[in-house]
């Protein structure tokens, strides 16, 4: 048997073991083809992929940092243990090590769209907005007309509490992609609300309401920043507008109305939220305990109870 042939031997029964989930025996065979062929990088990856899938995720980590040391050393990076590394550190919400590989890359790489991006995205996930902003100011620096680097500029402003200038960035891609004007400003407007700057969330969210009238969800988000002004009418008028643009999906629209409602403890209104979910949907379960759940917290327990009784006689609960 030729050499060539006796790697695919190998290489065929180690891939057969992966699918079978054998994945002890699959890093025992991929281990004695890299030893015997140590310049074959797709070995060494294909026993990264096993150790992580066998919960081995330190080994693969190991192999992939191995691997990423000779793709930085190369003149075409080609990224492909850069990429997996990515994508575990963000899963363990290891941002220290993934902000390590991502400034190792840049400097190899600095003038690399994706790679900058992704270090952008990881000094904001590591709480480094400043580093971000820099990052990403360079970005659309460099691409000028990208609209989707000028939003991550603006979400790392944000994340800085540089709300002017993060308008102004969502303004820019706005400008350029008139047509998309109302999902750039429903973005800002959500990433506002997570931020706790509702007033300017409900700001943009008016923006992206003024661009395109009938976004039901937008609706949706527009009424739960009103609930966190404390401004329940209008954030009931949100909601029914929503209701009104698209009546098929009433009940979950007042079912996350009452959950908006409760979770500020407007329970007397949650309550008639909830109670119109049902009559969207009598048939929902979920609808019944929210509701049960809004009169128990007013003392309402008669009514509670009726709710529960109600929906068991639906057969909705167990008996």
């Amino acid at each position: 048997m030729s050499k060539k042939t006796n790697i695919d031997a190998f290489y065929d029964r180690a891939d057969e073991y992966m699918r079978e989930g054998r994945y002890e025996e699959a890093i025992e065979l991929y281990l004695k083809l890299a030893e015997a062929h140590p310049e074959d990088d797709s070995i060494v990856m294909s026993l990264s992929w096993a150790y992580r899938d066998s919960g081995r995720v330190s080994d693969a980590v190991r192999c992939l940092e191995g691997l990423l040391k000779k793709e930085m050393g190369r003149r075409i990076f080609t990224g492909f243990a850069f990429d997996e590394l990515v994508r575990i550190y963000r899963e363990e919400s290891n941002y220290e090590r993934l902000i390590a590989i991502c400034e190792a890359a840049v400097a190899a790489q600095p003038d690399d769209v994706a790679l900058l991006t992704t270090l952008g995205d990881a000094y904001l996930g590591a709480g480094r907005p400043d580093r971000a902003v820099e990052v990403f100011t360079t970005l659309t620096g460099m691409e000028p007309d990208a609209p989707a680097l000028l939003c991550r500029l603006g979400d790392a402003h944000i994340g800085a509490g540089e709300y002017d200038d993060a308008a102004g960035a969502y303004d820019r891609a706005a400008d350029i992609e008139p047509s998309d004007a109302h999902r750039f400003y429903s973005a800002l407007g959500s990433t506002l609300s997570r931020a706790g700057e509702y007033d300017r969330a409900e700001k943009a969210l008016r923006r992206s309401l003024e661009s395109r009238p009938d976004q039901a969800f937008v609706h949706c988000s527009l009424g739960d920043v009103c609930i966190r002004q404390r401004k329940p009418d209008k954030a009931r008028a949100a909601y029914e507008e929503a209701v009104r643009l698209d009546p098929a999906s009433a009940g979950d629209y007042y079912n996350r109305l009452g959950n908006s409602l409760a979770r500020e403890n407007h329970h007397a209104l949650a309550v008639e939220a909830f109670e119109k979910a049902v009559a969207a949907d009598p048939r929902n379960p979920f609808y019944y305990l929210n509701l049960v759940k809004s009169c128990e917290a007013q003392g309402r327990h008669d009514d509670a109870r009726a709710a529960y009784e109600k929906a068991r006689s639906l057969g909705l609960f167990p008996e």
